[in-house]
């Protein structure tokens, strides 16, 4: 490994660190435990037509998703955990000199 780290196997950013022997960030490890952890879920039927929702990772939130009206479900206390992600990195990249368009 280099001094910089390798490239993650899944996204492609820079790592030190490693899963089972393969570069893989930070975020990508915590996303694919994410993605091990709902498999293990029940899934729901969608409230307004009935199919079989889908599990899908937004902002390292596991939101159930209707795969023909396109409807999303979330559990409680999950859109208040969207909504700070989405400002924390809205308020990152104003401070790093990027703008966020609102409106």
């Amino acid at each position: 490994m280099s001094i910089f780290g390798e490239k993650c196997a899944r996204c492609g950013a820079k790592t030190r660190h490693e899963v089972e022997g393969k570069a893989t960030c930070v975020a990508c490890d915590n996303e694919m435990q994410l993605l091990v952890e709902a498999k293990g879920e029940e899934l729901h039927l969608c409230p307004v037509d009935g199919a079989t929702m889908s599990k899908e990772i937004a902002h390292m939130i596991v939101v159930d998703r209707c795969p023909s009206c396109q409807g999303v479900w979330l559990d409680g206390g999950e859109l208040e955990r969207l909504k700070d992600g989405v400002e924390a990195s809205a308020v990152m990249a104003m401070a790093s000199g990027f703008t966020v368009p609102f409106g």
